[in-house]
């Protein structure tokens, strides 16, 4: 829901105070239905500002690194690390604001109103830039951070923010945003019920995040302590190889890439490529009219609708960050539980997902590499999938990868790439940590017990399982939000109304 909305008429000293302009934009503000609203300013001691060093203080490598905008994303609630987010920096222009576990950070510049919670204590070395403020709220931490990741916060400031510009900059106008709180006599339950709610979907994410990890460490300490022979020696391409491969236009040449190809083949039960395996292959449903005709998109799930899994829709974590939906009167291609759809083209290149449920009306697009198990085996699916997710980390999917803006793998150069066989029983660690369903502890929880409840249940969760509860938890969150934004009553389930 946008509370976006243009004004039927305006006075002539607000037409002023805009330069005359009668661009209908200009005039855009948000309507807020609740009176019980404060602005931000009202809620915090203060904020800290980043500071801008300079691009001449860039490294390649450092102790210290420096933290960008584009580090905050509206899909996740964490620091997101890739894409040159957290870029290295000199330690002489290094300023420390000892950041720490539960700090919440904002851009004010650029993208404006997009915001991250800090979590654990691995930042002492990071500063932020200038265009990321600290803040540090006087309210609950996690129910200020929930409505900052509301779309009404970042439509309010955008509104706010002078447009034309090609970086935007907020200045102080944020300290001008309203946060809306719950009015009535619960208003208390359920703001520690909004509190509750994003404090499980943070930690969610950070499970998510640290089997994501657990993932890649096991599939890299299994291929360093399974080498036999001898050990790497790297080589400049002999003009055999390079006709062997047929291509000039790949980085499959290069130091980093051969080492990490000859861990893969020089594993001691040997690798195999997706064939061998066991897996058919195939490209996701062409989307374009010319093959399907018109299509209409939608942000909102309907049930006659398809729903759209593209590759781009896919994070680095083997999660889908949102899903998007397609009405189209034909019969589409869809994929079916098992598969594991793989980017192949552009800079999402190489992230998976393996759809460990069952799945209805659901597609992908041609970007994607739609890999099924002959056998059904969701095992073997899952390992394919996080293996092709580590060779992305590693930069071979970019390497085998050809062409410009992210590159494109073709299906033919896919048979080219080795998994290593892995033993069923490792391949079976690896499948737990991305899927495993554990039911929910016992008891139901209150609204003191909710976080360390969602905490216990995240132990067990496999990635898929995580993911799914997270999203659970994202509508509920934003189903209450919205009632408090109109000053609408809030029903708390049953356990919530129990006494704290």
């Amino acid at each position: 829901m946008s509370y976006l909305h243009v004004p039927k008429e305006i006075s002539l000293a607000t037409l002023k105070a805009a330069n005359s302009s009668l661009s209908a934009g200009m005039y855009k503000r948000v309507e807020i239905p609740t009176s019980s609203t404060k602005p931000v300013r009202d809620l915090i001691e203060g904020y800290d500002k980043g500071s801008d060093p300079g691009s001449m203080y860039y490294l390649r490598h450092s102790t210290h690194h420096f933290i960008r905008t584009k580090a905050l994303q509206d899909h996740s609630c964490l620091i997101y690390p890739k894409g040159g987010a957290i870029a290295p920096i000199s330690p002489r222009v290094f300023e420390d604001l000892q950041l720490s576990d539960g700090d919440i950070i904002m851009s004010k510049d650029s993208n404006v109103g997009e915001c991250a919670i800090i979590n654990g204590s691995g930042w002492k070395n990071h500063m932020l830039s200038g265009g990321v403020v600290r803040i540090r709220p006087r309210i609950n931490r996690y129910y200020f951070f929930s409505f900052l990741k509301h779309n009404l916060f970042r439509e309010d400031l955008t509104a706010r923010v002078p447009r034309g510009a090609t970086i935007k900059h907020a200045n102080e106008l944020w300290l001008d945003c309203a946060i809306p709180f719950p009015a009535g006599a619960n208003s208390e339950r359920v703001t520690k019920y909004v509190s509750a709610l994003m404090q499980s979907i943070v930690e969610k994410e950070i499970a998510i995040r640290a089997k994501n990890d657990s993932i890649n460490s096991k599939i890299e300490n299994e291929l360093l302590s399974g080498q036999v022979g001898s050990p790497y020696a790297f080589s400049h391409p002999t003009l055999a190889e390079i006709r062997s491969q047929k291509r000039f236009d790949a980085a499959i040449y290069s130091e980093s890439y051969k080492r990490e190809a000859f861990l893969i083949s020089n594993y001691k039960f040997g690798a195999a490529n997706y064939d061998d395996m066991g897996f058919d292959i195939g490209r996701g449903q062409n989307l374009q009219i010319t093959s399907i005709g018109q299509s209409i998109y939608s942000d909102h799930p309907r049930s006659d609708f398809y729903r759209l899994v593209a590759p781009t829709d896919i994070s680095e974590f083997r999660t889908v960050e949102s899903f998007r939906y397609l009405g189209n009167k034909r019969k589409l291609e869809v994929v079916k539980k098992g598969d594991v759809i793989f980017g192949a083209e552009g800079f999402g290149k190489g992230r998976c997902i393996i759809l460990v449920d069952e799945q209805h009306r659901t597609i992908s697009n041609i970007h994607g590499v739609i890999f099924h198990p002959r056998d059904g085996s969701m095992t073997k699916g899952i390992f394919l999938g996080c293996f092709l997710g580590y060779l992305r980390r590693k930069g071979i999917v970019d390497a085998v990868g050809a062409g410009g803006s992210g590159g494109s793998l073709a299906i033919g150069y896919l048979n080219k790439v080795l998994i290593p066989n892995f033993s069923e029983e490792i391949q079976e660690e690896i499948s737990t940590l991305y899927h495993f369903e554990e039911p929910c502890p016992n008891g139901s929880p209150t609204l003191a017990t909710f976080v360390s409840w969602h905490r216990e249940w995240n132990e067990k969760l496999g990635i898929w399982e995580l993911d799914r509860e997270m999203k659970v938890l994202q509508r509920t969150l934003r189903d209450v939000q919205d009632k408090i934004i109109e000053g609408s009553d809030v029903a708390l389930p049953s356990w919530a109304v129990d006494d704290l």
